[in-house]
């Protein structure tokens, strides 16, 4: 019924345009014009969300990088059960989801409560700036990890579930950790979510095989390099009369001077050419590290909504089946069972005969 999501500075004016109904022309295609007028905004102060948010943002500190995330965004859709429920009453409900998400977060921190009444289903933006107390420097600042923190996320539900049934018990019963929440689409995403995790898993373990031989292979160029030794032979000279620039070798030793003069070039050629070879595969392992770290980088930023959705879903889907079936089911089983259906699926069909109009079933 809830999900969040943040938004760095560069996204910000999209989602602004978005929550304002600033354009006509909407690449939301559920967006239903004739309906718009029935929007309304529970954020009494003054100016739309960007004016909000660079007022608020000049009373704190917010680090100036692109990755960071100074807007968050909830949005809380209506419970089935209010669905036909009167106007008024609907929005008691949003009145009173955002007295929750003003204590949460800081009513001061809000900016933006819109009520969208001309989509599919109605539902409230909640957009905020995640804002912490900083005790050391002693001064407020931004920052969506220490606000929207793993535990505080897999409780959101049953808090805001708690603070509902307290105070508008005449309307709401249990809308919020109803089994509403996570439907076959959102399981289908998280099987999805889980296949991605996979596939990158599987790639970085290949790329750092890659990287392990090469890494081998550069320490077994090294070794053939010191295994090659330069022949110091042990010739006997003599000078040369009235020429100290020539000395005197007999026939043999002259013999074998060439041979090792030879022999040694082809050491020197093979050295530079291990020597290239390594260079090359030193190259080549930095590269790999390059990749294996990217690699790393998408999968910690796709296991991340991964984590925090799957920590929602269990929690979800344990409660409704614990209360209706008598037993829990993880979000594991329910995708197994999905997958077992797929392949029955399938499996029928391929066993089904084909049927052409004009000859009929074919056997």
């Amino acid at each position: 019924m809830a999900h969040v999501a943040k938004y760095t500075r560069g996204g910000i004016q999209g989602l602004s345009i978005h929550l304002d109904r600033k354009t006509e022309n909407h690449s939301n295609k559920d967006i239903d014009a004739s309906k718009t007028h029935l929007n309304y905004d529970l954020n009494q102060n003054q100016g739309d969300t960007i004016s909000r948010l660079n007022e608020r943002l000049e009373q704190v500190y917010c680090m100036n990088r692109k990755d960071v995330k100074p807007v968050a965004d909830w949005i809380v859709t209506l419970p089935k059960e209010l669905e036909d429920k009167t106007a008024d009453e609907q929005k008691e409900f949003f009145k009173e989801t955002k007295n929750f998400l003003d204590k949460q977060y800081g009513e001061e921190n809000n900016i933006s409560a819109n009520v969208h009444m001309d989509e599919t289903t109605p539902h409230m933006h909640y957009a905020f700036i995640p804002v912490v107390y900083d005790k050391k420097k002693e001064r407020e600042k931004v920052s969506a990890k220490l606000v929207l923190t793993r535990n505080h996320l897999k409780t959101f539900h049953d808090d805001l579930d708690k603070h509902l049934k307290a105070k508008i018990p005449h309307i709401y019963e249990r809308g919020v950790v109803n089994g509403q929440t996570v439907g076959v689409e959102s399981v289908k995403e998280l099987k999805q979510l889980k296949t991605q995790e996979k596939a990158l898993n599987t790639e970085i373990e290949k790329l750092t095989q890659q990287r392990d031989d090469v890494t081998s292979q550069i320490q077994a160029k090294k070794g053939e390099l010191s295994e090659i030794k330069f022949i110091d032979p042990e010739i006997e000279t003599k000078p040369v009369a009235f020429q100290k620039s020539y000395v005197k070798v007999s026939k043999n030793d002259l013999h074998d001077l060439k041979t090792q003069a030879s022999v040694s070039e082809l050491y020197r050629s093979d050295a530079y050419r291990l020597e290239l070879d390594v260079q090359a595969l030193k190259r080549e392992n930095w590269e790999l590290k390059s990749k294996v770290k990217e690699l790393t980088r998408k999968l910690e930023t796709a296991i991340e909504p991964l984590k925090e959705k799957l920590s929602m879903a269990n929690t979800l889907i344990k409660e409704f089946t614990r209360e209706h079936w008598g037993k829990e089911t993880s979000i594991d089983e329910i995708a197994s069972d999905l997958n077992a259906d797929e392949k029955q699926t399938v499996q029928k069909n391929q066993s089904e005969p084909k049927i052409d109009r004009d000859r009929g079933p074919s056997l």
